[in-house]
């Protein structure tokens, strides 16, 4: 009988474990742009890496019951799989509740970033461009493909044709033109573009003359970065509101500790 209590005693254990393993063992994966380094980007083995990835990974572990798993891609395909609903969610789109009416949720704000725009520095030698976006009619911007960082003044701009827009990918494929003048100017993250600008003169694609050419310009806007969500994916992902409100109180709890500024100062530096 004492056998018989004990096997009784065990299966209900595992019974009532099953549930909790079930959950240790459902994997989130997270789609990440693939070229916006030092925030996320793809290393050479294809795997994800940068600050929001190790802001994620930090936060890993006060996730009850979830894994975490980055796929770096081109943004254009990550929004494209978002609206579909094929993805649960994006890593690090900007609020754009208009524009992108299919992500919501968003979490709580990982960082803040700036974005600033750089040009050739002829284009400040020609005459001076207090006034944005109307001192820069006539110029022609680059582009990382779908990033929607300008302000709307600046795209009624583009729409009317007065600015003109060529998409590269990335930020190293658009200073490289910026700084052989193939466009006149670029906007984007600022820390970003000073890492990528700093990486590239350490490659040696350039030295201290090559990049004096390049001169900051004004501020466009000054965005929080969020980890998105789908809101086509149906019952994709059943677990989906359950993992929003565990990462918002991990982000948040990272925050309180600085945890966040900590490890975005060790890529910047």
């Amino acid at each position: 009988m004492k056998h018989w209590r004990a096997a009784l005693l065990l299966l209900a254990t595992l019974t009532l474990a099953m549930p909790m393993a079930a959950r240790a063992d459902t994997l989130v994966t997270l789609l990440v742009d693939e070229a916006y380094p030092p925030f996320t980007y793809r290393e050479a083995e294809g795997s994800a890496a940068g600050i929001y990835i190790a802001v994620l990974r930090a936060a890993e572990p006060h996730l009850q019951g979830y894994r975490l798993r980055f796929r770096p891609m081109p943004w254009r395909r990550a929004m494209i799989e978002i609206e579909a609903g094929r993805a649960l969610a994006v890593v690090p789109p900007y609020f754009r509740p208009e524009e992108r009416p299919w992500i919501k949720p968003y979490s709580v704000p990982i960082l803040q970033e700036r974005v600033v725009v750089f040009c050739h520095r002829d284009v400040f030698a020609e005459a001076p461009r207090p006034s944005w976006p109307d001192d820069y009619r006539g110029l022609r911007f680059g582009n990382n493909p779908g990033y929607l960082s300008a302000d709307a003044t600046f795209w009624r701009e583009v729409a009317r044709g007065a600015i003109q827009i060529e998409d590269a990918p990335g930020n190293r494929a658009n200073l490289q033109k910026l700084m052989h003048r193939r466009i006149d100017c670029y906007f984007n993250e600022r820390l970003s573009i000073l890492a990528e600008l700093a990486q590239m003169r350490r490659d040696g694609l350039f030295g201290d003359t090559e990049s004096g050419a390049i001169a900051e310009g004004p501020t466009i806007s000054v965005e929080n970065s969020y980890v998105g969500f789908s809101d086509r994916s149906g019952d994709r992902f059943p677990y989906k509101e359950d993992f929003v409100r565990q990462l918002n109180a991990a982000l948040e709890q990272l925050r309180r500790t600085g945890e966040i500024e900590r490890i975005a100062q060790r890529y910047t530096q």
